[in-house]
């Protein structure tokens, strides 16, 4: 049978990109983790000898107080003046509320997100199920609170579906050049303190996002065109976030589907200059070489069966995954050209970086003894070299890794 040229993932993205971007995935990097109930299993003559699985943590509560508490004083202002709308009061008790949820928890691990990491380590154990036969495996998480936790779920669930394994857990600033290297990369700090795509995005925001603010803080609150549509975005941030910490995700009253999109555009273009590789720079992607660097040791130990664990797992931080997925040219990482309302047919936060995205790497053997790589991203098939092949074989897979870290 002929091989399938396109994966699963520049399937969706094709569509997406052909068809209507639905009000869930407006949600972008802030969703929950979409529903997946079973990982490919590959053919039978390929057995898996080496997991590598790189994830952002599961969903939280708000990353800290800042939107919620910059809505709620202009709220609070338009009630002083007199200008505040009945929506606007049903939005100031919104977000007193999610205030009320997030104090004291602010970025923290909520149950859904532990159920995230629960279900990727049970489908991972079914789909590598002999790999994990005597299995060692060696976790590390940045030191966010958040990313240890994730790594505790995951870790937990496999201890449990294999009561046998042998597992250790690291976690601490030591790691943060693999972790949280942007806090850690020079060039990358100095990318993100310039900023240089700020007249980018000011340019596209005035041109693309909408005043839905105002149907809140009323027709007479003092504020600049620009402050307005700033202060939409909020809106959206505030909605957008809010199934990933338990709640009801109900946008329906404060924007139209269109306006949703909108605001999500603008959210999406600005995670595209911070983690991706862009016309601007190449450090967001440059950033996560040492983890690509790492990865490549492991890879190569495996191939000369002196590995140390067959099962290696990293948990971190979108800011860790996204920059990652971009350094390895995977599919819906790229954007050629200046048309900046086109991007969001391209590069989709919402399916790459969803809340507890995950990159998995599992070496197989065939039976002849030949190795080969796999490469999953979020529990879906894609091709290494964004090429027909599902498997390629680990000699090949290494080389192309080393290229990419140069």
């Amino acid at each position: 049978m002929k091989r399938i040229i396109f994966s699963l993932v520049a399937v969706c993205l094709f569509l997406c990109a052909n068809g209507k971007i639905t009000p869930e995935q407006c949600q972008g990097s802030l969703r929950p983790y979409p529903k997946t109930t079973e990982q490919t299993a590959a053919p039978d003559s390929l057995t898996p000898v080496y997991l590598i699985h790189i994830g952002r943590h599961g969903s939280r509560f708000p990353a800290g107080p800042y939107s919620a508490s910059t809505m709620l004083k202009a709220l609070n202002k338009a009630d002083s003046l007199k200008t505040l709308t009945p929506l606007g009061m049903q939005f100031k008790r919104l977000v007193e509320n999610i205030i009320i949820r997030s104090v004291g928890r602010w970025g923290a691990l909520d149950s859904i997100g532990m159920s995230e990491q629960r279900g990727i380590a049970r489908r991972t154990v079914k789909r590598c199920a002999p790999l994990f036969e005597n299995a060692r495996m060696v976790s590390i998480a940045s030191h966010s609170p958040r990313a240890i936790m994730s790594m505790y779920s995951f870790t937990h669930e496999i201890s449990t579906q294999v009561p046998g394994i042998s597992s250790y857990t690291f976690a601490g600033k030591e790691f943060d050049p693999l972790m949280r290297p942007f806090d850690a990369d020079p060039t990358y700090k100095a990318y993100m303190k310039k900023k240089p795509y700020m007249d980018i995005y000011n340019k596209y925001v005035a041109k693309t996002a909408p005043n839905t603010v105002t149907r809140l803080l009323g027709k007479n609150y003092p504020a600049t065109k620009r402050e307005l549509q700033e202060l939409s975005i909020i809106e959206y941030y505030n909605i957008a976030n809010m199934e990933a910490m338990g709640m009801t995700n109900d946008w329906q009253p404060y924007f139209s589907e269109q306006e949703y999109e909108q605001l999500w555009s603008c959210f999406n273009l600005r995670q595209y200059f911070m983690h991706c590789k862009n016309t601007l720079s190449d450090a967001p992607a440059n950033q996560s070489k040492p983890l690509l660097r790492d990865i490549i040791s492991m890879l190569t130990a495996t191939k000369q069966g002196k590995a140390e664990a067959n099962i290696a797992t990293y948990f971190a931080h979108q800011e860790t995954v996204m920059p990652f997925m971009s350094l390895m040219k995977m599919t819906g990482t790229e954007f050629k050209g200046k048309d900046w309302s086109k991007l969001k047919n391209s590069v989709q936060d919402y399916f790459l970086c969803p809340m507890a995205a995950n990159i998995q790497y599992t070496v197989y053997r065939g039976k002849s003894g030949t190795l080969y790589l796999r490469c999953d991203l979020n529990e879906h098939i894609i091709s290494i070299k964004n090429d027909d092949r599902q498997y390629i074989k680990l000699d090949e897979a290494i080389a192309y890794f080393r290229s990419l870290a140069k």
